[in-house]
């Protein structure tokens, strides 16, 4: 049987960026692991990814953070799909 699934539950981060200043102090590392935590101590959202169009220059910060390209078809664009799937971070018992 087919799923009849047409969409997945995610949450969209719009251009994430820090000040110059905090450059090199890994905030935007440590805004992404928030994130994360927020969408996996007790989800009540369901949501289950993330994801972001990120610029091609941001691609190495995002990927570094564990997310992936959804797919080749924009690999040469100006903005990349990419996204991370908060089930490889949960618990075992964690369901979401």
């Amino acid at each position: 049987m087919k799923s009849a699934l047409k969409s997945y539950p995610a949450v969209k981060i719009c251009r994430l960026g820090v000040d110059k200043r905090t450059k090199g102090v890994h905030m935007g590392s440590f805004l992404l692991d928030f994130i994360k935590s927020h969408f996996i101590i007790d989800n009540k959202t369901g949501c289950r990814f993330l994801t972001v169009d990120a610029y091609a220059d941001a691609i190495p910060f995002y990927q570094k953070n564990g997310f992936i390209p959804l797919n080749e078809e924009d690999a040469d664009a100006a903005t990349r799909l990419l996204y991370f799937d908060l089930a490889t971070i949960a618990d075992d018992d964690l369901v979401i």
